[in-house]
């Protein structure tokens, strides 16, 4: 009798050994979650303002091409009015042209970049949802397996 009982003390004592065990990876896991969640929080909060600035930039660019704009559309209406081309106007035509274009570029690149920043964000944003999930099913493994080790427990 006392050798069944020492054996089932033993057991009893291995069992609530493991379930501590098992009680700290969960403890872990969750830890865990908690840091990657808190890191991904705070990656997308400097991934917004970094995208509402680029807006901010693209605002600013097409207040100045509204300007511009107007103001050639208002030296077109003089010219069809007068139908006469001063050289001040064709002067002041081409520096507009020539700022559009560099705008033009200059927005083209940004939008390049933008997009190749969207496109790795989006990337990095799948890995680290993976990684989420993969955290999650170990989670709920290890509590499949701490409940596993109480039913155990409970039933010596």
């Amino acid at each position: 009798m006392d050798g069944v009982q020492g054996d089932l003390l033993k057991e009893i004592e291995e069992l609530r050994s493991e379930n501590e065990y098992l009680k700290d990876e969960i403890q872990e896991l969750r830890s865990e979650m908690l840091e990657m969640r808190d890191a991904f929080l705070e990656e997308d909060e400097g991934q917004l303002q970094e995208l509402r600035a680029q807006l901010e930039r693209a605002h600013r660019t097409c207040r100045v091409l509204q300007y511009h704009l107007r103001k050639a559309e208002r030296r077109s209406m003089r010219v069809a009015r007068t139908g006469q081309v001063d050289g001040e106007l064709v002067r002041a035509l081409e520096q507009d042209i020539k700022v559009a274009r560099d705008v033009s570029v200059r927005l083209h690149a940004e939008l390049s970049a933008t997009e190749l920043n969207r496109a790795r964000l989006e990337r990095d944003n799948q890995e680290l949802r993976e990684k989420v999930l993969d955290l999650e099913v170990a989670n709920q493994v290890l509590r499949a397996e701490a409940d596993k080790a109480r039913e155990v427990w409970l039933a010596c």
